[in-house]
């Protein structure tokens, strides 16, 4: 019997906060992207960026201090008089087979029926065959990106290595088919901070691997960049200056992609007239023939505004005004801090992945408010609590006897 339970079971200790790197702390997480956003901002890539420096840097400092904020008051409302338990863990390999494999069954018959429906899947373009744009082609997927996230994930946690790469290579497969740039990367994030989370290994080999992976990412997302939108068209669209068109692609392509959303936002800072609040921001939540027209269409058709991302906070300053920039992020705050308590990030190490890795895209869109993430993190919660379980409790002993004094 206890053979038995050793095979079917896996063993982890819980990573403590202070050994994680920089990129698994939301709150560092939070300022490094707004440092990269206003530090692309400030290269003015393209004719249509914000001149205006002092406005993204104004949105910033509001940001951050709401953010924080949030994060205070948080940290301050958990009892500071229970210090977290160091705990062991263990994977239960049966129910965690099981659920991939249904993950896996159910993303193969969308797959399937894509294909009898809509023919090859846009990769395809890369052969030469004719097939639709990765925009058209085919439905469900608002269903099918977060079972393949979930399965990429999760697999990352397989015992068997061959289990292991055969589905992370499936679910990645199915994200290069149907050109899904953005669930890719998030993909990748997700893969670091869940590796960075079980690892052993020193920080600096952590960063080393992460960087590695990075670069990996980056020229992965720049081939299929360069497939959805020819360089031509790329520097016509995004109206790239002359100065800039000789760069290569992979440093352009992620310098654009960071630099064009919060130049978007800043155009709508300074265009949109705020005249009563509405729940646009909840839209993206709904299944896309459910999603209403979007109020501020007039405001986003600012000539300025390309590629239609505009950070996270657009369709909250648009419903709230700057009242919504602040709620935002001080949501963002409280969300922050309890991850970081109690080792949460640690602890929820297939629903923290997900969380962080929306964190790290902020810069683009918001994640948090998304169908498919949470469905991700629906599927995530799921799996965490029938296949991850504490193993052996280690009690860390807290002095709670004030000091003498010295008189005494």
């Amino acid at each position: 019997m206890n053979r038995e339970k050793k095979t079917i079971r896996q063993y982890f200790r819980l990573r403590p906060l202070e050994q994680l790197p920089f990129f698994c702390h939301p709150v560092y997480m939070f300022v490094a992207i707004w440092i990269i956003m206003l530090g692309t901002l400030e290269l003015q890539v393209s004719w249509s960026t914000y001149p205006d420096r002092a406005l993204g840097l104004t949105v910033f400092l509001i940001s951050v201090l709401a953010m924080l904020a949030g994060f205070a008051v948080t940290r301050q409302s958990d009892d500071s008089h229970f210090q977290p338990a160091l705990e062991r863990y263990s994977i239960r390999i049966e129910p965690l087979r099981k659920s991939v494999l249904i993950l896996g069954g159910c993303s193969l018959l969308l797959v399937i029926y894509n294909y009898v429906s809509f023919g090859l899947p846009p990769i395809a373009g890369f052969l030469g065959f004719s097939t639709l744009d990765y925009q058209e082609y085919g439905r469900f997927k608002q269903a099918l990106q977060p079972m393949v996230s979930a399965l990429f994930l999760n697999s990352l946690i397989e015992s068997s290595r061959w289990r292991r790469w055969l589905l992370s290579a499936f679910a990645l497969g199915i994200m290069l088919a149907y050109v899904l740039r953005g669930p890719l990367l998030m993909a990748m994030a997700q893969a670091v901070i869940l590796w960075s989370i079980r690892s052993t290994v020193s920080k600096r080999k952590i960063y080393i691997r992460a960087m590695i992976v990075l670069l990996i990412a980056l020229g992965m997302i720049t081939i299929v960049g360069n497939y959805r939108t020819s360089q031509d068209i790329f520097f016509s669209f995004m109206e790239i200056k002359p100065e800039f068109k000789s760069w290569p692609m992979a440093l352009l392509w992620p310098i654009t992609y960071i630099s064009v959303p919060i130049s978007n936002l800043c155009w709508i800072i300074h265009g949109a007239h705020f005249t009563q609040p509405t729940l646009s921001f909840l839209y993206p939540v709904l299944p896309s023939f459910w999603a209403p027209a979007n109020p501020h269409d007039i405001a986003l058709s600012d000539s300025h505004i390309i590629d239609g991302v505009h950070t996270y906070l657009s369709n909250y300053y648009l419903d709230f005004s700057w009242f919504g920039i602040v709620a935002v992020n001080f949501g963002l705050g409280v969300l922050s801090a309890f991850l970081v308590n109690r080792e949460r990030i640690s602890r929820y190490l297939l629903i923290s992945p997900v969380l962080l890795s929306a964190m790290g895209l902020i810069f683009f869109w918001d994640f948090f408010i998304y169908l498919p993430t949470l469905g991700q993190l629906a599927i995530q919660a799921i799996i965490q609590k029938h296949c991850i379980s504490s193993a052996r409790r280690v009690t860390v002993p807290v002095a709670l006897r004030p000091r003498p004094s010295p008189a005494a």
